[in-house]
């Protein structure tokens, strides 16, 4: 959070060496809401255009940011301020949807005299353009953030309140704020204009997730993980896939292994085989359960009806990488 203030003059850029001004926007001024095709256009209820997200009043890496036409120097945090920017941008990294990205202090024009960081930024991840003769690719303009998130440590609620009214008139669709003393989570309200707390065992859904995104998990370590962990499942990592099958596996050597045993002890030839048919069984089942994929009760009949070995090694295969039962399970 900004730390010092002095006024600065509309002339200048923030940041740039004393004598350098402020360069005119390279297009007209622009308003960037989320999902917006181009990137012009009039804020709502406004009489003059917004300038674009991407013209700067602050020097980039300068450590700084103007509200209202006043430079604010944000200075470097100290635990658990700085731990919590971390926290966030590691649940954020491991759960988001494909087509986001996630920053750190990323700086947005919010109007003529305000150029700002939310501490957490969530955006549609820019793409490449070519250009008009098709012999190179530039990075598009980026869209404005959904999702910005602010950590208070010592600061008030209220004192965010400049900041927090200017991203939600920008067009930010949702607003958090973390106090982090008082283990406390809030979302901006856009139609009452102030926070509404969030109870920690609540989840917050969101397009711009894979998952819903337990309150928790925003002051909780071990509940963080356990959900970058959820979210790397339902994307099918393929790290993950790999090693879940090679769990599965020695669990297999391990089955077969005591189905040998058991044979032998009864003098049985089909205890052998009995106990490789049981883990490679157990193994197909346990992919498909670790992988969330629902197995109905057709696809577990069939599953114990099969008594080629060869067969389900091949099933076990397939279900590494099938988005369904039927689809593992097809001839």
């Amino acid at each position: 959070m900004p730390r010092r203030v002095r006024d600065v003059a509309h002339s200048r850029v923030a940041g740039y060496p004393r004598g350098m001004t402020a360069k005119p926007p390279s297009g007209p001024p622009a308003w960037l809401a989320p999902g917006a095709s181009s990137h012009g256009a009039i804020a709502p209820g406004k009489g003059q255009p917004l300038p674009a997200i991407d013209d700067r009043l602050v020097a980039p890496e300068s450590h700084a940011e103007i509200i209202d036409g006043r430079l604010y120097r944000t200075m470097g945090s100290a635990p658990p301020h700085a731990e919590q920017h971390a926290k966030i941008a590691h649940v954020f990294s491991g759960i988001l949807a494909p087509g986001y990205s996630v920053a750190v202090d990323m700086l947005t024009r919010l109007d003529e005299e305000s150029d700002a960081a939310p501490d957490v930024s969530v955006f549609e991840t820019p793409v490449y353009e070519a250009d008009a003769d098709a012999r190179e690719r530039r990075q598009a303009p980026r869209k404005l953030e959904e999702i910005a998130f602010e950590v208070l440590d010592s600061e008030r609620l209220a004192r965010s309140m400049a900041k927090v009214q200017k991203l939600s008139r920008r067009g930010v669709r949702r607003i958090f704020a973390i106090k982090i003393e008082l283990r406390r989570v809030f979302e901006w309200n856009h139609g009452t204009s102030d926070w509404t707390e969030l109870p920690l065992e609540s989840e917050i859904t969101d397009h711009c997730f894979l998952i819903p995104l337990p309150v928790g998990a925003l002051l909780d370590r071990v509940l963080a993980d356990e959900t970058v962990a959820r979210a790397l499942l339902a994307s099918r990592n393929n790290v993950l896939a790999r090693e879940l099958a090679a769990v599965e596996a020695r669990g297999e050597i391990r089955g077969e292994a005591r189905g040998e045993a058991r044979g032998e002890a009864r003098g049985e030839a089909r205890g052998e085989i009995r106990g490789k048919l049981d883990a490679l069984r157990a193994t197909l089942l346990r992919i498909l359960e670790r992988r969330a994929i629902p197995v109905d009760d057709a696809s577990r009949a069939k599953i114990s009806a099969c008594g080629e070995p060869s067969t389900l090694e091949g099933w076990i295969d397939r279900a590494l990488v099938a988005s369904s039962a039927a689809e593992a399970l097809a001839p």
